[in-house]
């Protein structure tokens, strides 16, 4: 047993002195500048991911290289490589196609719609951290009747039967991945403008975003020797990662007395369910004299995408009291948060980057140091703040 753990802890120890010595260096080569983190849009799928690659994909595009970034994702990709007119192109971001029908076969909105002037159609839905909706890629694929389909997330994963119903992987549509695919061709595209250096080192901004957004490593020096650290110690390296999602189950319920310790002697009561195999889990803060709504901080997809603010109680049938609409609209207020119409938030607002994405390490760092507890704090205090003028504070009170 002695011998297993110091295993461990050699295995552990040389990879923690790799990374300490690699961050040294990334400091001193700015590897670790990321414009798209610094701004917090790195899992923004619209205004971040899919913005970004459909003007790439454009032929009209502001990168001004034609049809190149367009030919090479289809190379990368597509099945359409002798049959797509790339030059007469057109592409649509969050492109249209009407209200939804009932049964929610008909309507929606298109991530990324590539179509040529023989009306063939490319259609990727982009998936970073949402939840898949009900008939969602049977609707794309009946958008035309020559229709290629992508299904692009971070890992390649497969989309929910809701979502493709009696749709066929490999058949009916194409699971396509952040990790390989889209860092594939991007390097590709890099490549093309190696004389560009303002369209070169956006696309290495961009590349590592995703490596990070895919728990990869942007440095390959770094990489391999990580690599060749684990080859020599596999055992205890499956054994390590066997044990991790344990050890974080474990530090989120002690992360979670803490929380339920935070706010035993205030107006507060806490509750917390954090649980990493589904979604919306979180913090709940409940005020009694509060009738409509309670503070919550909760988990969008699993363990990622947390965002905060007034949702409403549960009514018993795990279903939300009905919000009356004249605090519906005062909540919406509060400040610039997400204006989706939802039945469960009155106001919400997704959480600062790191502290929302439970995936990476920045978090865990910043539970450990008991910054996301004061995060916590401060977000609670505000909100408090808020609806302490005297006509809100009534509304919530149901009066």
């Amino acid at each position: 047993m002695l011998y297993e753990s110091q295993r461990f802890n050699t295995l552990l120890n040389q990879i923690a002195t790799t990374l300490e010595n690699h961050k040294d260096l990334d400091r001193l080569s700015g590897e670790s500048f990321n414009i798209f983190r610094i701004l917090k849009i790195q899992s923004n799928e619209v205004k971040m991911h899919s913005a970004l690659i459909g003007d790439l994909l454009n032929v009209k595009g502001s990168h001004g290289q034609g049809k190149i970034f367009l030919d090479l994702f289809i190379q990368q990709c597509s099945n359409q490589k002798d049959h797509l007119d790339t030059s007469s192109c057109s592409i649509h971001v969050e492109h249209s196609m009407g209200s939804m029908n009932e049964d929610k076969t008909e309507g929606g909105r298109i991530d990324l719609l590539i179509r040529d002037r023989a009306d063939k159609h490319i259609i990727i839905e982009n998936k970073i951290y949402a939840n898949d909706q009900e008939n969602q890629l049977i609707r794309y694929y009946n958008k035309a009747k020559d229709v290629e389909l992508f299904y692009l997330t971070l890992d390649g994963t497969l989309p929910h039967e809701k979502s493709c119903g009696q749709l066929e992987a490999d058949k009916h549509f194409h699971c396509i991945s952040y990790r390989h695919h889209i860092i594939s061709w991007l390097e590709n595209c890099r490549r093309e403008v190696v004389t560009l250096p303002i369209i070169r080192e956006t696309l290495s901004q961009y590349i590592n975003l995703i490596k990070y957004l895919t728990n990869q490593t942007a440095n390959q020096q770094m990489q391999k020797k990580i690599t060749a650290i684990i080859s020599d110690n596999l055992e205890a390296s499956f054994t390590i990662n066997g044990n991790l999602n344990a050890t974080l189950d474990h530090l989120s319920e002690e992360f979670g007395n803490k929380v339920e310790a935070a706010f035993a002697n205030t107006e507060f009561e806490c509750t917390y369910d954090i649980d990493f195999h589904r979604n919306y889990s979180g913090i709940w803060l409940y005020r009694k004299d509060w009738k409509y709504v309670k503070i919550g901080f909760q988990f969008q997809s699993t363990n990622r995408d947390m965002v905060f603010g007034f949702t409403a109680h549960d009514d018993g049938t795990d279903n939300p009291v009905t919000i009356p609409k004249e605090l519906k609209e005062e909540l919406a207020k509060i400040g610039d948060g997400i204006k989706k119409d939802n039945a469960w938030w009155g106001y919400r607002q997704s959480l600062e980057q790191p502290y929302g994405d439970w995936t990476k390490y920045e978090a865990w760092e910043a539970i450990e140091s008991g910054a996301m507890l004061d995060l916590i704090k401060d977000h609670v205090a505000l909100l408090t703040q808020h609806v302490a003028e005297e006509r809100l504070n009534e509304m919530m009170l149901g009066g």
